[in-house]
């Protein structure tokens, strides 16, 4: 084993890495389980303990040959292990609340720090790149911590979560300054890295950037009609039979008196109470115009999304975009369609969906 080890140790640390993504992604189900919760919160936890200890490093950890020396010699593995595993959850969950034509920026901010995580110079550069992390981690999980106890989303929700990341990692960074002294070297490594983190979140909170977790899109179609005989959406279209790809008829056959149809199935966790709008933009030679802006108000609690629609009447050829916005303007995601005139001659055939 130890020859196995030392010949191919160069690909452990990605096939690691990689195992304990998938592992998250085929394990992590709903953002609102308490047991997720309560294990981030341990890592948390430990990550600021660890990040405690290695500035000030007690004596116990510098004895020669004790338990706790050896231990220590491990704290470095250890504390990327807890960053690799919150960062890996962290990227799902956002990855699921956001569109990427809009929030590209941010998937790759964390996509990048996952990978940047894992290389042996970052991890020996030290406690700088550890506050950074610590920050990102902290303000990542009251983000959407603090909408999921509250039950809706918006400015307030987010500030009062970016302030208790705030003060608990000031908290830190005094506790530092305390055992160390060294007020400039307390505002290099650990204040200033800290602080471009946080400030980075609210700049993205601000141009619309940053994922509205703690909801997601679960699907989203186009439809020619819908109806909800019993419990269960019947959505009827006309489709070709080779477009499989298409969620519903996203090249939608317009005839006189259809209207178009717009589906979505939205989750949100328990108790969680809100309001989305369905935008529906028209693409013209200067871009997408803003046409029509539909409430849709949302309950949370159900595994599979809570299911809702919206339809025009008045709508013409061309090409169309429906975006799912929340009430503080940032992108659930979207989807796009073409309305196309049908063949006179054209018999028309539904094809019908149920959810």
């Amino acid at each position: 084993m130890r020859q196995i080890y030392q010949k191919y140790q160069g690909y452990f640390p990605a096939a690691f890495f990689i195992g304990g993504f998938l592992f998250d992604i085929l394990t992590t189900d709903r953002i609102d389980q308490a047991f997720s919760l309560i294990q981030q919160f341990v890592y948390l936890v430990f990550l600021l303990i660890f990040v405690y200890w290695e500035v000030v490093t007690p004596q116990i950890f510098l004895k020669e040959n004790g338990f706790f020396a050896k231990l220590w010699k491990w704290h470095v593995e250890i504390l990327h292990f807890l960053f690799g595993s919150l960062l890996s959850l962290y990227t799902i969950f956002y990855f699921k609340s956001t569109s990427l034509m809009t929030s590209f920026a941010f998937m790759f901010f964390l996509a990048g720090l996952l990978i940047i995580n894992e290389l042996p110079q970052v991890q020996k550069r030290g406690i700088m790149i550890r506050s950074a992390l610590l920050a990102l981690c902290l303000s990542s999980y009251f983000i959407y911590l603090v909408p999921v106890l509250t039950g809706e989303i918006g400015s307030l929700p987010f500030l009062f979560a970016m302030a208790i990341s705030m003060a608990v990692y000031y908290l830190l960074c005094t506790r530092i300054h305390r055992k160390k002294g060294d007020l400039r070297w307390v505002q290099k490594n650990l204040l200033l890295p800290g602080l471009f983190i946080q400030i980075t979140f609210v700049v993205l909170y601000a141009v619309k950037l940053l994922p509205p977790v703690p909801i997601s899109l679960k699907f989203i179609g186009i439809y020619h009609e819908i109806q909800k005989p019993d419990d269960r959406y019947v959505l009827s279209y006309e489709r070709d039979w080779w477009r499989l790809w298409q969620s519903g008829a996203q090249t939608f056959i317009k005839r006189e008196g259809d209207s178009v149809h717009c589906f979505v199935s939205i989750f949100s966790p328990t108790q969680f109470s809100d309001q989305l709008r369905l935008v529906w933009y028209y693409s013209t030679q200067q871009g997408w115009s803003r046409r029509d802006a539909i409430p849709l108000p949302i309950k949370g609690g159900r595994d599979q999304g809570y299911r809702g629609y919206a339809y025009k009447s008045n709508f013409e050829e061309g090409d169309w975009q429906v975006r799912v916005l929340t009430s503080d303007e940032r992108e659930v995601g979207r989807i796009s369609f073409e309305v196309v005139p049908a063949s006179p001659s054209t018999q028309r055939v539904w094809r019908q969906d149920f959810y």
